[in-house]
């Protein structure tokens, strides 16, 4: 079964995303901020990583921190989840994070699913 890491601080999001991604038969481990997301990429392999790119800076930066050094042993994709008002151009390279793919919230769970099913199929 494929594992996926999603990483997002607000609760009811965090549990939607959950459960679309074990409705499609995937497992999911939960990361609310970059400190939790740090311990699970070291102790765990992902096939995609699921990240809310609005984390505050702190949280944000651990994440982008673990993110290199994990992508450095093992490539995995990362979806990109951001809020229609932080668009304002690319997402590549924030703080050094390259998203392969971005979902804008709020997101219908049918495009979720598309975007997940795109990335694992890699």
């Amino acid at each position: 079964m494929k594992r996926i890491l999603v990483i997002v601080d607000d609760l009811l999001m965090i549990h939607v995303i959950e459960l679309i991604i074990q409705k499609e038969g995937y497992d999911a481990d939960l990361a609310y901020n970059g400190k939790e997301a740090t311990l699970l990429l070291n102790s765990h392999e992902y096939e995609l990583v699921i990240a809310d790119f609005k984390l505050p800076f702190p949280h944000l930066q651990e994440l982008a921190d673990a993110l290199r050094l994990k992508k450095a042993r093992k490539s995995f994709p990362i979806l990109a989840i951001i809020p229609a008002a932080f668009l304002t151009g690319s997402v590549g390279g924030w703080f050094g994070i390259d998203a392969d793919e971005t979902v804008i919230r709020p997101f219908c769970p049918f495009e979720l699913t598309v975007t997940i099913k795109r990335l694992l199929a890699r």
